[in-house]
């Protein structure tokens, strides 16, 4: 038994107790209170106190593993008031009997009225210990939903930036290198877009959602990494309007399908890469004109649009859509409405 478990049987005992003096002073009222008679009566208090608080838990026990109170509460709360009130007549009954045949004191004028009493004390007691069990179940599967939800957004999170830092970097490093040699102003320039875009990635994690305007403020500097890299071949259009912006997405999500578009289509003078960002409702849409090229087998997965669609599937009821064409492919993502 561990130090809690004591602490908490200690509490029951010290509760149990003070409820059987209370009982016991209000039962001998109209009869004398001498000492010799009250620790009779005491002694009778706390015996019937502690067969029906801990006989109650061990019945509320056994109809725990017949009903969940995560499941069927209305079901398991029912079961164990039912049960209470049959083990607490019962119960009460043997007492009754028990202590007349042993110490041949007989506790009670009454015994249906005692029994009826009982029932109706056992009932409401267990009603408000049962509303409590409920509560903090409810609140512990709420307070795990939350942790797992944290844990899998940040797990997306380093699945994100795990995917991001090879591919990026390499490529990035590659056209400031050519930079650096024709043109040192604007290989500085780069350089500071870059680091703006690799903070952004860094720190994706700090908010579960971000604004539309500021995802395109951070979108504008990786939008100027691809126009370098690829020149005209490269064009991204954005027609959103003012109300739009100030809804929410979660981080990176346009970024990541600009990166998906780059990823699988042709980016050469004959066919450019023309991405249209437009907004149709309550999405944001993401569409390309498709130029499939030739990936290497590892690069096949479509691992950025799985990590978009996990994240909302925790943040919204409304999905991801994809849908793709032989001419065209386009995403649109829901827009969250943060309260």
């Amino acid at each position: 038994m561990n130090k809690q478990s004591i602490i908490k049987w200690g509490k029951e005992l010290l509760l149990i107790f003070f409820l059987s003096v209370v009982m016991a002073y209000l039962m001998g009222l109209n009869e004398s209170q001498e000492w010799r008679y009250m620790w009779k009566r005491f002694a009778i208090t706390f015996v019937i106190w502690l067969v029906m608080w801990y006989g109650n838990a061990f019945i509320s026990h056994l109809t725990d593993k017949v009903y969940s109170w995560l499941e069927q509460p209305g079901k398991r709360f029912i079961l164990g008031i039912i049960a209470a009130a049959i083990y607490s007549g019962l119960a009460m009954l043997v007492l009754i009997w028990l202590f007349k045949v042993t110490t041949g004191i007989s506790i009670t004028n009454n015994v249906p009225m005692t029994i009826y009493l009982t029932v109706i004390l056992s009932v409401l007691v267990l009603s408000v210990l049962l509303a409590k069990h409920f509560l903090l179940s409810w609140r512990g599967l709420a307070l795990k939903e939350v942790q797992m939800k944290n844990e899998v957004l940040t797990s997306n999170f380093e699945m994100l930036k795990n995917q991001v830092n090879p591919h990026f970097m390499f490529n990035s490093l590659n056209t400031l290198t050519s930079l650096i040699y024709q043109n040192q102003d604007l290989a500085a320039k780069y350089v500071g877009q870059l680091s703006k875009v690799y903070r952004s990635v860094l720190t994706a994690n700090k908010n579960e959602v971000v604004t539309v305007e500021e995802e395109l403020k951070t979108l504008e500097s990786y939008i100027f990494l691809q126009t370098i890299r690829f020149e005209d071949k490269f064009k991204v259009e954005i027609d959103l309007e003012d109300d739009i912006k100030k809804k929410s997405i979660p981080p990176m999500v346009l970024q990541m399908l600009l990166e998906n578009c780059i990823k699988h289509n042709e980016i050469t003078e004959e066919r450019p890469l023309l991405i249209n960002m437009y907004q149709e409702g309550e999405m944001i849409c993401v569409k390309n004109i498709k130029a499939a090229k030739q990936v290497l087998p590892g690069d096949k997965s479509s691992v950025g649009l799985q990590n978009i669609k996990a994240r909302y599937k925790m943040l919204s009821d409304v999905a991801v859509e994809v849908i793709e064409s032989e001419q065209e492919f386009i995403v649109k993502l829901p827009l969250l409405i943060v309260e």
